[in-house]
């Protein structure tokens, strides 16, 4: 899952109003993050494959400490207490959301691959670890399905709770979201990256640029107090 992932972080943003969307974007992509600089240093592995799957054509067959059930666990964990160590100047019950809700956000991203993934997901660091994933992959259009699914509910879930503070940011908002639905759409028909490298610098940069955009689009909206319009 790819643009998917960003329905969570719309979603968190309801629960934790003090955290930035762009901060969401991030935590919930945080996974792939590590694995595409995993990836440059060899750390973790990948082979491109094309037609490996009906979706894409990677396959991961090595990625222990990023993608597995205990790593995903781990950083989800060190987010949460870093989250709870910067965020000083909060109220200690929004502290205690916010780093929940970021921690959460993060290994939400191992939860919604296992649908997603061939069996590449293993249970914990090392070479003997069962691997799990329901291969939803192999199926394209299902797979665009599930991604605009989760991105719909976390979409509406957002724009219900805030409104935007003019019509600039609520064109920005529309054409941000545009942007996304587009991405889903047309995700699956890329050409194949000709390699691993460029495949996790170009990972990256969409990972930054897709964060930045969303962090634009919540400072041009005001969130909605509960009960109120």
């Amino acid at each position: 899952m790819f643009v998917g992932h960003y329905g969570v972080a719309l979603g968190a943003k309801h629960a934790s109003p003090r955290l930035s969307l762009g901060l969401l974007f991030l935590a919930v992509q945080f996974l792939d993050v590590l694995f595409a600089i995993f990836l440059l240093f060899g750390i973790e592995k990948m082979r491109i494959v094309h037609g490996f799957t009906a979706y894409n054509p990677y396959d991961l067959y090595w990625m222990p400490y990023t993608h597995s059930l205990a790593g995903a666990l781990a950083w989800s964990v060190l987010a949460a207490a870093v989250c709870r160590a910067a965020a000083r100047r909060l109220a200690p019950r929004e502290r205690l959301v916010a780093s929940l809700v970021l921690g959460a956000a993060v290994f939400s991203h191992f939860v919604l691959d296992v649908p997603m993934h061939t069996p590449d997901l293993p249970l914990w660091p090392g070479g003997a670890a069962p691997k799990i994933g329901l291969g939803l992959w192999n199926h394209r259009h299902a797979a665009v399905l599930a991604e605009l699914a989760v991105l719909a509910v976390g979409a509406w879930i957002y724009l219900r709770g805030s409104r935007p503070r003019s019509r600039a940011a609520r064109i920005g908002t529309v054409a941000f979201f545009v942007v996304l639905v587009v991405t889903a759409l047309a995700t699956p028909f890329q050409p194949d990256p000709p390699g691993p490298r460029a495949f996790a610098v170009l990972a990256l940069a969409l990972y930054a640029v897709f964060a930045i955009g969303a962090a634009l689009v919540d400072r041009g909206r005001r969130t909605i107090e509960s009960g109120a319009e």
